[in-house]
């Protein structure tokens, strides 16, 4: 669509990969550290031929997770565009600052809800709220340091030179709450009813 619209791309080679090889990398390490459940042994085990990737961690990156983070970054793509007086047909150099503010505008959205996502994934029961974060401090340090790194790209001249952005409006950042809240309040609603059927029926 992107293409046949001519609409500039939302995120540059360098962007991408500044979530790929850079803000992503603590977060996920974290969550490969995250300590077991205090009641992992109490759980049945898992089919001899449930597959890694099994048709409900499908559904749940891409029908909640995915649409979200990408709803977040192209909402806030969309909203700096318009502000600048731009719309679907009109020329747009890749150098203007509207579209270097609007490329970093989905940068941000994208890594803000990610951020979000990172405390969501670390229990697929318990809810975040019951999951302390002192018990793995290294989801703490890789949400930190993904945010100052998203900061450092919007905020600082180097940044703005290396992966062509420009410093966003506050304004940017509030358009983002409203997808965080949503993938949160979503996410729990579905570890709560997770939790209701795992649970065993009560006696009468």
């Amino acid at each position: 669509a992107f293409v046949t619209f001519r609409i500039p791309l939302p995120l540059t080679v360098l962007q991408i990969l500044s979530i790929d090889l850079g803000s992503e990398v603590l977060p996920s390490l974290g969550l490969g550290a995250e300590p077991p459940a205090a009641d992992q042994m109490r759980r049945p085990p898992r089919g001899r031929h449930e597959r890694l990737l099994s048709p409900r961690v499908l559904m749940r990156a891409y029908a909640l997770f995915g649409p979200l983070m990408a709803g977040a970054g192209l909402l806030a793509y969309w909203q700096v565009l318009a502000a600048a007086g731009w719309h679907p047909g009109k020329p747009l150099s890749l150098t203007d600052p509207a579209y270097l503010a609007a490329t970093g505008a989905c940068l941000a959205g994208i890594v803000g809800v990610q951020a979000v996502t990172v405390f969501m994934c670390r229990s697929e029961h318990e809810s975040a709220f019951r999951t302390p974060g002192a018990r793995n401090p290294l989801i703490l340090v890789g949400v930190a340091v993904q945010l100052l790194v998203l900061a450092g790209i919007l905020y600082t001249a180097v940044g703005n030179r290396l992966f062509a952005t420009r410093p966003l409006p506050m304004w940017v950042w509030i358009d983002i709450v409203p997808f965080a809240v949503l993938l949160l309040l979503g996410e729990e609603l579905r570890k709560w009813v997770v939790r209701r059927m795992a649970a065993p029926p009560r006696a009468r």
